[in-house]
């Protein structure tokens, strides 16, 4: 009997030891057949995939050009609702905070030769700590943000600004009526102390129901120039708004095909030390009068002359802004639109009497 339960189990345990095996091989079998598949299907699907106008292909997704500035971001970051904030150039107000972090830089005129910053942010926005110290509106500024249909963000303004936000329904964040946007910096004087943050932004998009994504034409973007077809030697932009605490230079770095910016001799810096820097600059020059005594006007809606520095040289050519609501388009002297370079782009307008210095 002991004998024959001995050979049971040896039968049971020979069957069980078979059945293991057959399993293992089945599994090995079934990873095989997976990573030959991948190999061959997967490589295929990989080659034969295209990208489509204005996207790049990586292991993870498709990239697509930010409609901001150009840059080469995940589908779902390409076109966020943007915002144009107003930001002081005031010699007491320096430095400012968060214009290094903008997208797009309009640089005007305001009054007694002091210029103020338009920038505009979308993308990362939510990230940036601090932006300010925030200003007023005037009139001009509002005929760029309505390119974008941007949220302006402002404090008080001229009266004709004023009349122009409720005229030409001008999505506008005021911090007159909106103060938990904002805050006071209290180691600052007022009126220069005013700021806001990239979460504050998003939150008061967010509360005023504002579209998540644009509704604007893009400019045209195109990869920059190699390192061998760059220019070397020194390369520079002077441009002289008004006094010396307002002249701006701007050079030319080959290595990195950027312009460093300068503000009344030194290096434009950001508050927490970063380097202001352009991948474009563009001087537009714009027909400038005065509306009263003190305020300035501009003639945003027209056409004109244009400077175009990128990948280290200049493109003369013009400026056309057809409506209050469309972009500014910018053209070579054969009027073909121009390829801005994926970054950061200054906008500098000046006075059609201004002349420009450059190599």
């Amino acid at each position: 009997m002991a004998k024959k339960n001995d050979q049971a189990k040896e039968y049971i345990w020979g069957k069980r030891k078979s059945k293991k095996w057959v399993i293992i091989i089945i599994v090995a079998v079934v990873a095989i057949i997976g990573i030959l598949s991948y190999v061959i299907f997967g490589l295929n699907l990989n080659k034969d995939t295209k990208a489509t106008p204005g996207t790049i292909s990586n292991s993870q997704q498709a990239l697509t050009r930010r409609a901001l500035d150009g840059v080469y971001v995940p589908h779902d970051q390409a076109n966020h609702h943007p915002v144009a904030v107003m930001i002081e150039n005031l010699v007491s107000s320096r430095p400012p905070s968060g214009l290094s972090k903008a997208n797009l830089v309009y640089e005007a005129l305001a009054e007694g030769g002091i210029t103020r910053f338009m920038a505009l942010y979308s993308g990362e926005m939510v990230t940036i700590p601090e932006i300010g110290p925030v200003r007023s509106a005037r009139s001009y500024y509002l005929d760029w943000a309505l390119e974008f249909g941007a949220l302006y963000v402002h404090v008080g303004g001229s009266p004709q600004s004023f009349t122009d936000i409720k005229k030409y329904d001008v999505f506008d964040l005021n911090q007159f009526y909106n103060a938990q946007y904002f805050w006071r910096d209290s180691e600052r004087p007022a009126p220069h102390n005013l700021y806001t943050s990239g979460e504050l932004l998003a939150y008061a998009l967010r509360d005023n129901e504002a579209a998540e994504t644009g509704d604007y034409t893009s400019w045209q973007f195109k990869d920059e120039a190699k390192l061998s077809e760059r220019p070397a030697g020194e390369k520079n932009i002077i441009i002289d708004f008004s006094s010396f605490n307002y002249k701006v230079e701007y050079k030319y770095d080959r290595e990195k095909n950027d312009y460093l910016r300068y503000q009344a001799g030194e290096i434009h810096k950001d508050k927490d030390e970063s380097e202001i820097r352009a991948k474009n600059v563009v001087v537009q020059k714009v027909k400038t009068y005065l509306i009263d005594q003190e305020r300035l006007g501009m003639e945003t809606m027209a056409e004109g002359e244009a400077l175009i520095f990128r990948d280290g040289q200049v493109i003369e050519g013009r400026w056309e802004k057809k409506s209050r609501e469309e972009r500014t388009f910018f053209y070579d002297q054969g009027g073909d639109e121009i390829e801005f370079n994926a970054g950061v782009t200054w906008i500098e307008i000046v006075p059609t009497d201004r002349d420009i210095v450059y190599d």
